[in-house]
């Protein structure tokens, strides 16, 4: 598919996969966007980190790639024609590492205001990982389980430990709330891959962050329940994960784009330039995404049929096309149990004390699929 922008120039063409790429997009509006793709260290499934710099009430820049990385950042603001101290505010577009871990570093050398969905700033003094990794039902306690005896279980590191402590003390200038503006450019809520989620509306352009990927589905959360201690310390406006977390979020978070309406063009984290060509997406491929995401309920309801089965089973039958190892078996795990999870929600699976699942004769996941496509 071609682009739908006035302009687009390749300032720098740099690796295969798009590291260190450097853009400039005119809209059809006049607004010009330099779009720089920030390289990770070492190597990454989802590719480089790419950030977008832009006017609007300001210098803005959304994301500004991961820990260790400020380097390349600024290499690429220079391409461009900027430097670091020209920006008046990076946006977070959601709190992983790989979008947020080098706004510290920018914030020290640049004292750039920094903006983030204010469920951002009431979580960030938490390790995620307290949250994320709380089993909360019985199949999650299942996956869990499965990929401790497989050796999936995810690995720490002094990396990641000072990841989050920098994210602890990232001072937030402006929390977002859903709907705000700034200058021209308008601001979503879409959660459901990250309770945090931004995506941003400006022209006929939407930033999507991790929201919309081309080529690869991002990954859904799986549903949480916030430990006594954070939800004690949260707006009760927060209180509730499940509006926050979970497939079924994530899902409602898409269509949220695809009513948007086919004219607007996506601009992604990730993926945007990859095996020496662009991929350029509208919001047809959020509808892709959520039709990939209604076959799989289909699909693992079929594939549990009249038997009781176990998580493992199912899941390496879902993925027989590929070889889930130690490394990518939790992955895949976690992106079964957050289908099941709206399954059994809507009475399609039943799931024991022991995690074992069997089918209740129900297709209810049928009806809430065309409610969600209509």
């Amino acid at each position: 598919m071609d682009h739908r922008f006035k302009e687009l120039l390749v300032l720098r063409e740099a690796a295969e996969n798009g590291d260190g790429t450097v853009l400039q997009i005119t809209t059809n509006s006049g607004t010009v966007i330099h779009a720089i793709s920030v390289a990770r260290e070492g190597f990454s499934y989802t590719g480089p980190t790419w950030t977008y710099l832009f006017e609007s009430d300001g210098l803005t820049l959304i994301d500004a790639g991961e820990a260790g990385s400020h380097s390349r950042l600024e290499d690429g603001l220079k391409v461009a024609g900027f430097s670091p101290k020209d920006i008046d505010r990076v946006i977070i577009t959601h709190g992983h590492e790989d979008h947020d871990g080098a706004v510290a570093e920018l914030v020290h050398k640049a004292g750039v205001e920094v903006w983030a969905h204010e469920i951002y700033a009431h979580l960030q003094a938490y390790d995620p990982r307290s949250i994320s990794r709380r089993a909360i039902s019985p199949i999650q306690k299942e996956m869990w389980r499965v990929a401790e005896v497989n050796g999936s279980f995810p690995p720490t590191s002094p990396q990641r430990d000072e990841y989050v402590k920098r994210r602890q003390t990232l001072r937030i200038d402006h929390p977002i709330k859903a709907n705000e503006t700034v200058g021209r450019l308008e601001i979503l809520h879409t959660p459901g891959h990250s309770p945090d989620e931004l995506c941003m509306k400006l022209d006929e352009v939407v930033f999507t962050g991790d929201h919309v990927l081309p080529e690869i589905s991002p990954h859904p959360t799986m549903k949480v329940e916030f430990p006594p201690d954070i939800k004690a310390g949260l707006p009760d406006n927060y209180k509730n994960a499940d509006n926050w977390y979970g497939l079924a979020r994530y899902l409602q978070s898409l269509k949220m784009i695809v009513d948007l309406g086919s004219q607007w063009e996506l601009l992604p984290a990730h993926r945007y330039y990859n095996r020496g060509h662009f991929n350029f997406i509208n919001t047809e491929r959020a509808a892709t995404i959520l039709d990939h995401h209604g076959q799989r309920l289909t699909d693992i309801l079929e594939k549990v049929g009249g038997e009781a089965v176990n998580l493992e089973n199912l899941t390496r039958g879902i993925f027989a096309h590929r070889e889930l190892l130690s490394d990518n078996l939790l992955a895949g795990l976690s992106e079964v149990v957050a289908h099941i999870e709206i399954l059994e929600d809507l009475g399609d699976l039943e799931v024991a004390e022991d995690g074992i699942i069997s089918a209740t004769g129900q297709s209810n996941h049928l009806l809430f699929l065309s409610e969600l496509q209509s």
